[in-house]
């Protein structure tokens, strides 16, 4: 009597693929020049299909940058959108008193420190996306979540949350936008050009990114400050009651 196979249950850990995805320049980590400095790149995608088809600064930058901030220790994104223009994005874990906050819920000052105001507060996309087929990658290319090498979610029904992917802490990213009055947006730019519109390359958006990484970090170290001290601290206003992820 032949003896029946042993039940394992499908691991939810995710294997790198050795072959290169379409765009991807490298697997491992590399130095990527940005803003007269070097940064050690985890993802450095090409995505053509969100590159304007009018020459211009855009040619020669990345499509999705994701690295970690040295000072900081925090996720940054830099992901192009579909109109031509870029985005920054910083991740925070549980622990920050900004976790869990939508973008209109960030308050005015702190939203306020980026190009534009906040305009995105989201959780990771691993957490949000349709599982419609399952067994389809989702496409990391455009992806705001955990800054690593490259990962490929082959599996839809092991992998529920950041936590069965990442096998650490959910993060939540707040993002800006660069499609502001004032702003040149590439995609339908010659159909309807304004005069004195500026391009943020991914110069710019990398030092916001920073700029703002380093006030969220603040924000966390101030807090965590406070809770030693004896008077009750300061706190910021929780976010709001309809605040969750798309």
């Amino acid at each position: 009597m032949a003896r029946k196979p042993s039940k394992r249950r499908s691991s939810s850990k995710q294997i790198a693929e050795t072959q290169i995805p379409g765009g991807l320049l490298s697997l491992a980590p590399v130095t990527y020049p940005v803003a007269d400095t070097q940064i050690t790149a985890l993802q450095v995608w090409q995505n053509p299909e969100r590159k304007p088809s009018e020459p211009g600064p855009w040619d020669d930058e990345g499509d999705k940058i994701a690295w970690v901030d040295e000072q900081t220790g925090l996720g940054c994104i830099l992901l192009r959108q579909k109109n031509g223009t870029l985005s920054g994005y910083v991740g925070v874990g549980p622990d920050h008193p900004l976790f869990g906050f939508t973008a209109d819920a960030v308050p005015v000052d702190i939203a306020n420190s980026v190009h534009g105001g906040v305009t995105y507060g989201k959780e990771c996309e691993v957490n949000r996306f349709a599982r419609e087929e399952y067994g389809t990658p989702r496409k990391e290319r455009y992806t705001v979540c955990h800054t690593t090498i490259t990962r490929v979610v082959r599996n839809y029904r092991t992998v529920q949350t950041t936590k069965d992917e990442f096998e650490h802490d959910d993060l939540w990213w707040f993002g800006f936008d660069t499609d502001h009055i004032g702003d040149l947006v590439p995609e339908g730019y010659n159909l309807n050009p304004r005069k004195g519109d500026v391009y943020r390359d991914q110069a710019y958006v990398y030092n916001e990114c920073i700029t703002f990484a380093r006030r969220l970090h603040a924000i966390a170290s101030a807090e965590a400050t406070s809770q030693g001290d004896t008077a009750e601290p300061p706190r910021l206003p929780p976010p709001a009651s309809n605040g969750g992820a798309d």
